[in-house]
């Protein structure tokens, strides 16, 4: 697949990168004592851990390496091959998923020996969540991208959807302590239905409301990259 070879090449500039590479294996780990110390319980570390590595791994690096890559010219040389718009994406995506995933699995396998926490009962809920949230993150990264003028500005342009997810999806505390009418404004944030649906593999919850809220976001996401994406530096 010509999308695996532009990601293979991707991955070599990844592990370069030191900022990528502190946000993805090093940043959670500092985060485990502080949402320990929110609820030490097994199955919210799990949760907030893959929640934060969707937030970070994926959305954030991604911002970057979106924005880096074309300053660079390199998505421009991309397009004027072969490869589809979509495959020139997928493939520049691919390193961060594939070290957000296997941190998610690392550090759930961490987590379930230091807590002893059961397995899931229903695991599908967590397929739907973790596969549902890195396709909505990806696409709120390109999108995000077409906005950033430079890496440097990526730590700014990205920090209202950061922020709004790790304060406002029930990351940090439950949503259950807000009042209702914010509680429903917040569920409607792109974090909030995946975290619902990761809960939902071990406690009974609802999940036709979170599936729905992903598959909006999913379909935003794609419009905004439709819409506003640059291939082309912005000088």
């Amino acid at each position: 697949m010509r999308a695996v070879a532009v990601g293979q090449a991707e991955l070599k500039l990844f592990w370069r990168n030191k900022t990528a590479l502190f946000n993805s294996l090093v940043l959670p780990l500092l985060l485990i004592p502080v949402l320990a110390s929110v609820d030490a319980d097994g199955v919210p570390l799990v949760v907030g851990l893959i929640g934060f590595a969707l937030v970070m791994a994926v959305y954030y690096n991604l911002v970057t390496t979106f924005v880096a890559r074309r300053e660079e010219l390199v998505l421009k040389r991309l397009r004027v091959g072969e490869l589809t718009d979509p495959e020139i994406l997928v493939g520049a995506s691919l390193p961060s998923v594939v070290v957000a995933l296997g941190q998610m699995v690392l550090f759930a396998a961490i987590v379930g020996v230091i807590t002893g926490v059961d397995l899931p009962s229903r695991p599908w809920f967590i397929l739907l969540g973790v596969i549902g949230g890195v396709a909505v993150f990806a696409l709120l990264a390109a999108a995000s991208s077409a906005f950033t003028r430079t890496v440097e500005m990526a730590q700014v342009t990205s920090l209202p959807v950061l922020m709004a997810c790790i304060l406002g999806s029930g990351l940090m505390f439950p949503l259950s302590i807000l009042p209702e009418n914010l509680q429903s404004v917040l569920r409607l944030l792109p974090l909030t239905p995946v975290l619902d649906l990761l809960r939902a593999a071990w406690q009974d919850g609802p999940v036709l409301r979170p599936t729905i809220v992903l598959a909006v976001w999913i379909v935003l996401g794609t419009y905004a990259v439709r819409r506003w994406f640059r291939w082309d530096p912005r000088r």
